[in-house]
């Protein structure tokens, strides 16, 4: 069956890491757009149903899925409102602003017998899955320290809704459920968290910066993003007591997607010559070629369980504790202490 798809807003978030895959996959057809700008939405969707609000969309179609979008602090009552017109859902993350939400929408999900899904395409970044095989194959031996960053140069302020003040907004909602996220994957939850989440910029008024320690016992995991990171940025860093690996720039696939590259190019998803990580050891250094990325996987797999063939790329109940992580970060940053994990 071809999934009939509302995609909710049509921003940055939108045009380049959904509608690429939901005019590409055969599997999905978007059949409506809820935004206020009609025109941008058919210059790029040429007769597309656009509406001007959920309530619109849902009384005048039916839909088998719809996509959220829109700021985050839309995500929840927007995905609640989905699910109960009877549709699945995949929503942007972070999939709420607390946890108890989350738990009531996944209670939610269930009791309609619904999908629902969070667009945790970072793990199916390349640069990710090579680090997930490189801790499978014991590569560094036993992992004693793990780095994830998400740096930029980006000195100066932007007008756009996630610098401005208000619930959802800051560095730290949108680059910290993707870091956090990915260390669950790897080793579920810590056993404590420590976080310094900052607004640094002149005249900032969101956090731009944040800094987190995760602790696993045997090993700790150091998350962090800054607005003053000029030239190439660290994203992964692997340490063992085998050696360690070390992997700058970031997954291709965001700058390709915005490029308009075709899926069906040689270069689609594959990391350059240029910024393979490397492997050292005390007695040698090697290139890790990195596995390819698979955003287009995640999307495949969202399709294959709407059609009751496979689990979920991201099912919201193992996104649940990403917001609990987020909850004791915030809290271990304002209170400057430690805070353990229930």
């Amino acid at each position: 069956m071809t999934i009939s798809t509302l995609v909710v807003g049509f921003g940055y978030a939108a045009k380049t890491f959904h509608v690429p895959f939901l005019t590409q996959l055969a599997d999905f057809e978007i059949n409506g757009v809820v935004s206020s700008d009609p025109a941008k939405v058919n210059s790029e969707l040429p007769g597309c149903a656009v509406y001007s609000s959920l309530e619109q969309a849902f009384s005048s179609a039916s839909f088998d899925l719809v996509v959220i979008t829109t700021p985050n602090h839309l995500h929840s009552p927007q995905a609640k409102a989905a699910l109960q017109a009877g549709c699945h859902v995949l929503v942007e993350k972070p999939f709420t602003l607390n946890s108890k939400e989350g738990e009531e929408l996944v209670t939610l999900a269930k009791q309609a017998g619904k999908h629902l899904c969070v667009f945790h395409n970072r793990r199916f970044d390349g640069d990710f899955l090579t680090i997930k095989q490189l801790i499978a194959d014991d590569t560094v031996g036993d992992v004693k320290r793990f780095e994830s960053r998400f740096d930029r140069f980006r000195p100066n302020l932007r007008q756009r809704w996630r610098e401005q003040p208000g619930p959802g907004a800051g560095i730290f909602w949108d680059l910290g459920p993707h870091l956090i996220d990915q260390c669950i994957q790897l080793w579920g939850m810590p056993q404590a968290v420590n976080a310094h989440i900052l607004t640094q910029r002149h005249g900032g008024e969101a956090n731009d910066a944040f800094e987190i320690t995760l602790f696993y016992g045997a090993h700790i995991a150091l998350l962090g993003s800054t607005p003053f990171e000029a030239g190439p940025t660290l994203r992964f860093a692997l340490h063992g007591n085998k050696g360690s690996y070390r992997k700058f720039a970031l997954d291709p696939q965001e700058e390709q997607l915005k490029a308009g590259l075709s899926f069906n190019d040689p270069r689609w998803a594959n990391t350059p010559e240029e910024e393979q990580g490397k492997l050292h050891t005390d007695t040698s250094s090697k290139i890790i070629p990195t596995l390819p990325g698979r955003y287009i996987q995640f999307y495949q797999q969202l399709a294959d369980a709407i059609q009751g063939e496979s689990p979920l790329p991201a099912d919201a109940k193992t996104v649940v504790p990403v917001i609990q992580l987020i909850e004791l970060a915030i809290a271990s940053s304002q209170n400057q202490r430690t805070m353990l994990v229930a």
